[in-house]
């Protein structure tokens, strides 16, 4: 393999930032192409995640399809996921998902920030910016997720101070930003839970832990962006103040 020679001049950036701003996906997704050789640099393969590139004057190719030479406009939508909704793209077993909401995405890929299980529903993010996403889920940046959940029982006080407090799982523990109560009725209790981390079912486990069925889950807010008056199925464009907001 031919070696490749860059242009140090500012606008060089690493490969996983240049692809994940291209709308290839989060950072994790994109440096995984790089890594298992999906990548090409002006008609040669990279694996090397610090390879430096220019987006607008190298010819990048992914999978064999080649990249735009520019950035597409920043999107983010806020959208009501339904409950019975997969947060994908694309099901095999034809059940429905993100492409039944928004079939003409065009050449603009765009992809789901983070993920809601399919029983539940609620906000869901939607952006074509890899980089956004990448700050909106990882651990370290500790976006707060609020959640407005059902469960039977309903707990009593002391059950929400242990729901208050770090509950064990086998993935790590895990400490809610914030629990309260709401009301009760009959069998079954309300309560909204607040996380800084978005772990798979992690609300519905943290419940399980302490003996409690999740009936119904809906996210109410992610970071600052609520759900508002948002219909099921339904989804707004975020104006450029929301996305600045989401990005500090």
């Amino acid at each position: 393999m031919p070696a490749l020679s860059y242009n140090l001049c500012v606008s060089n950036v690493r490969i996983n930032r240049a692809l994940a701003k291209l709308g290839y996906g989060s950072r994790r997704s994109v440096e995984e192409l790089v890594r298992t050789g999906k990548v090409s640099v002006n008609g040669a393969v990279v694996t090397d995640l610090g390879t430096q590139v220019d987006p607008e004057r190298d010819r990048i190719t992914v999978e064999g399809t080649k990249s735009p030479r520019r950035v597409s406009a920043i999107r983010v939508l806020a959208f009501h996921k339904p409950r019975g909704v997969l947060s994908t793209w694309k099901d095999e077993r034809g059940r429905r998902c993100l492409a039944d909401y928004f079939p003409a995405r065009g050449s603009m890929r765009m992809f789901a920030v983070g993920r809601l299980d399919r029983d539940s529903e609620g906000l869901l993010l939607i952006t074509n910016d890899g980089e956004l996403a990448h700050k909106l889920t990882h651990p370290s940046y500790e976006v707060p997720r609020t959640y407005e959940t059902v469960v039977a029982p309903p707990p009593d006080i002391e059950a929400l101070k242990r729901l208050s407090g770090t509950t064990k799982l086998p993935d790590g523990p895990v400490r809610p930003q914030s629990v309260e109560p709401g009301s009760h009725k009959g069998d079954r209790g309300t309560v909204r839970l607040t996380l800084t981390e978005g772990r798979n079912k992690l609300v519905r486990r943290v419940f399980a832990a302490h003996g409690f069925e999740v009936l119904r889950l809906r996210r109410l807010r992610f970071g600052s962006i609520s759900l508002g008056a948002l219909k099921q199925g339904e989804h707004r464009v975020l104006s450029p103040g929301e996305v600045k907001r989401l990005r500090a």
